[in-house]
Formats: structure tokens, C-alpha cells, sequence
């Protein structure tokens, strides 16, 4: 008797266990599952192999041209920023000897005019 009921708990038991372990795997396979089907996306981008030597090459060359155009792009705007600034100081500079300019001649056509009346007042006495 107590033969078969050692035998009846060690069936009990192993039962048991894989109940548990079916359980855990059905919930792991849902997880997994769900979150493989949610991403269609593969982890790492597949690249196929060159078919000859220079199909590899021919796509770094391509990467590095696309960064130096990049680059380009870059310097190039900078550059525009750097010169738009400029242009805008040479223009009030233009503008400030302009009216400086004009401060002159004003001054000059006064100087003129008193010399004139300096010159017609010393010949009328």
C-alpha cells in the first residue's frame, strides 16, 4: 500500500510539473510571440553579399560620397551665414562714409560761402 501511494505522489508530482512548465511555456510563447509579431522589422539590416569584389566597394564609395556631399552641404552654409553677415557690415559702412561724404561737402560748400563774404566785405572797404 504504501508502495502505490509513493508511486500515486511521484505521478502527482511529475503531473505537476509539467502542468507548470506547459503554463510557462504557453505564456513565454505568447510574449515572445506577440513582440515578434508587433516588430516585422529585423534587429540588424540585412545587407546580401557582393556578388563580385567590387559590389562592396562600390557601396562605401557611395556612403563616403554621400557623407562628403554632407559635408558640402555643411560648409556651404556656413559659408552663406558668414557672408550674409559681412554683407550686411559693408553696407552700414557704405552708409555711415556716405553720409560722411555728404557731412563734407556740406562743410566745404559753408567753408566757400564764408570765404565769398569774407572776400566781398574786405573789397567794399
Amino acid at each position: 500500500m504504501t508502495l502505490l501511494a509513493n508511486i500515486n505522489a511521484v505521478w502527482m508530482f511529475l503531473a505537476g510539473v509539467g502542468l507548470l512548465s506547459f503554463i510557462l511555456l504557453k505564456r513565454s510563447y505568447r510574449y515572445f510571440g506577440r513582440r515578434s509579431r508587433k516588430r516585422n522589422e529585423p534587429a540588424i539590416e540585412r545587407i546580401p553579399r557582393p556578388t563580385n569584389a567590387w559590389d562592396g566597394v562600390q557601396r562605401d564609395s557611395m556612403a563616403h560620397i554621400e557623407r562628403q556631399k554632407v559635408e558640402m552641404f555643411d560648409m556651404a552654409r556656413e559659408l552663406n551665414g558668414q557672408l550674409s553677415s559681412r554683407i550686411v557690415i559693408l553696407e552700414k559702412l557704405i552708409g555711415d562714409s556716405q553720409r560722411q561724404i555728404e557731412r563734407m561737402e556740406q562743410l566745404l560748400e559753408q567753408m566757400d560761402d564764408a570765404q565769398v563774404t569774407t572776400e566781398a566785405s574786405s573789397s567794399i572797404e
